[in-house]
């Protein structure tokens, strides 16, 4: 595995060539996504199956109604990934995508990588984490009548959040670090209310409480109106953790993250191979089609009017959320290893969690990539096609 987790080697961009060779068709996609837009092609639709092909592995997957994938869907790409990878993809969308693993009800889950507590609760389970997918985009809310500008001045006031977990760990961190604050369920320095993810922002509106930690994406109404006021300029935690709390602004914490079980990760590494590299390809179309895919989908991001899908549009322009990649490098992997140690030593995590092991052998440097084959400095993607990358790694003799 050693040689693997190397960030960038020849055999790493063959892996990757290898990986998108199949992404260089030129199909338009279908629905209402930009004409421009390809999507992944399987490498051998056209050779007959002379009945050797074994069964494809199946991968129960459990996620949150998300954007990328219904890109991936509606496109063609899952299609085409499954024939050409020998995999079938079985999705679901449960309220609690934690239970349907713990249950045993899906092999990949994606939850927030914070949430580790909950494997404590479960000792059967013995998860990895494989891949990455956002960062943490919470924001702390208040009325427009507040005075209020930063969590120094909501001492002792009532705050809704969704959990005890994920994004209030980080901001846990933000205000022990930041002003020397406890914020946690017990804590004399704030009275947090825990309630469903819907409710938080309602009863800021109502008064109930004096702020929220919230998800931009499911508050528009309340932010596009400027009834909802985001603190820190809109900040999200992770760019405050980072610049504020680590002292570097593009060491951002991830969120969202692919976990597996043990034993399931160790019996399908080809599986988790065409899972990741399948993802990359949707971030590619996120990064260079966004814009498209907010108007497409606009569903996934709580938005009704196009005042609305105006505004998401503006903010994520400004606070993208999603990840350039779904590998997590060594790095990354550091860092949220002395994210979970700085939660636990303060206390906002039980002593006896155990952080998921996270596999790097997957690992492949995107970036990189990129940058060996733009020729000239040419920024890729810069025209919005986002099967331009994959077109060069399935054919770089061409340049």
């Amino acid at each position: 595995m050693a040689d693997r987790r190397r960030l960038i080697s020849i055999g790493a961009v063959l892996a990757v060539l290898s990986l998108l060779a199949t992404c260089g068709g030129s199909t338009p996609s279908s629905g209402n996504l930009t004409a421009g837009t390809t999507v992944a092609q399987p490498a051998d639709a056209s050779t007959p199956d002379l009945g050797g092909t074994p069964d494809p592995i199946r991968v129960r997957l459990a996620l949150a109604p998300d954007p990328v994938w219904q890109w991936l869907e509606d496109s063609g790409a899952i299609d085409a990934w499954e024939q050409s990878r020998n995999v079938r993809f079985e999705v679901t969308f449960p309220f609690d995508q934690f239970a349907a693993f713990a249950g045993g009800h899906a092999d990949v889950v994606l939850v927030n990588s914070l949430d580790v507590p909950k494997f404590v609760e479960q000792p059967e389970l013995d998860p990895v984490i494989i891949g990455k997918y956002t960062l943490d985009r919470s924001i702390l809310a208040v009325r427009r009548t507040s005075r209020a500008e930063n969590l120094d001045d909501l001492v002792e006031r009532r705050i809704a959040v969704e959990s005890s977990l994920a994004s209030t760990l980080l901001w846990g961190l933000i205000a022990e670090s930041r002003y020397g604050l406890d914020l946690r369920p017990d804590s004399s320095d704030f009275d947090l209310v825990t309630v469903e993810p819907a409710s938080v922002a309602d009863l800021v509106m109502r008064g109930d409480v004096d702020a929220c930690i919230c998800t931009p994406d499911f508050r528009v109404p309340y932010l596009a109106s400027g009834r909802l006021r985001p603190l820190y300029g809109g900040a999200s935690a992770a760019a405050i953790y980072a610049a504020d709390v680590l002292g570097d602004p593009a060491a951002l914490p991830m969120a969202d993250s692919f976990v597996v079980d043990k034993e399931w990760h160790m019996a399908n590494p080809t599986a988790i191979d065409a899972l990741l590299a399948l993802w990359q390809h949707g971030l590619e179309a996120w990064k260079l089609n966004k814009a498209q895919i907010l108007a497409d989908y606009p569903h996934h991001f709580s938005v009704t009017t196009d005042a609305e899908i105006a505004w998401m549009s503006d903010y994520i322009s400004r606070h993208d959320w999603i990840v350039r990649s779904v590998y997590i490098s060594e790095e990354e992997s550091a860092r949220h290893v002395e994210t979970f140690m700085r939660v636990q030593d303060l206390g906002l995590v039980p002593a006896d969690a155990v952080a998921p092991e996270i596999d790097l052998s997957y690992y492949q440097d995107v970036a990189a990539l990129e940058e060996i084959l733009r020729p000239g400095g040419e920024d890729v993607g810069s025209e919005g096609d986002v099967g331009r990358l994959s077109d060069r790694l399935s054919t770089p003799d061409e340049e």
